[in-house]
C-alpha cells in the first residue's frame, strides 16, 4: 500500500506577503544537539517572528510568506541542518 501525503502546491510566483503553513522535515530531530541547534537558528533569525515556529518532532513548522523559503532553506543549510523536504501542509481552500 502507498502513503498518500496531501499538500498544497508551492506557486514561487506568489508575491504576496500572506502568510503560509509550511513544513520542513529535518534530519537527526531526535538528537538534542540538532534540535538545540534548530532552535537557536531560528529563534536568531530576523526572517521570522517567534509566534511563527512550531516545534515537531520530526521538523518545524513556519508561517511564512512563499518569497522567504529559499532564505530560510539558505540559513538552515549554512547552519549544517539537513533538510529532507519542504512542502506547504495541506488546508483545502473552501
Amino acid at each position: 500500500m502507498n502513503k498518500t501525503l496531501l499538500i498544497n502546491r508551492i506557486n514561487p510566483q506568489d508575491f504576496t506577503q500572506q502568510k503560509k503553513n509550511m513544513f520542513f522535515l529535518i534530519g537527526d530531530m531526535n538528537v538534542p544537539a540538532v534540535e538545540d541547534k534548530l532552535v537557536k537558528v531560528l529563534n536568531n533569525s530576523d526572517l521570522l517572528d517567534i509566534t511563527d515556529i512550531v516545534y515537531k518532532y520530526n521538523g518545524v513548522e513556519l508561517q511564512v510568506d512563499v518569497q522567504k523559503i529559499p532564505k530560510i532553506i539558505k540559513l538552515l543549510s549554512m547552519s549544517d541542518l539537513s533538510i529532507y523536504s519542504v512542502y506547504e501542509i495541506y488546508e483545502p481552500e473552501l
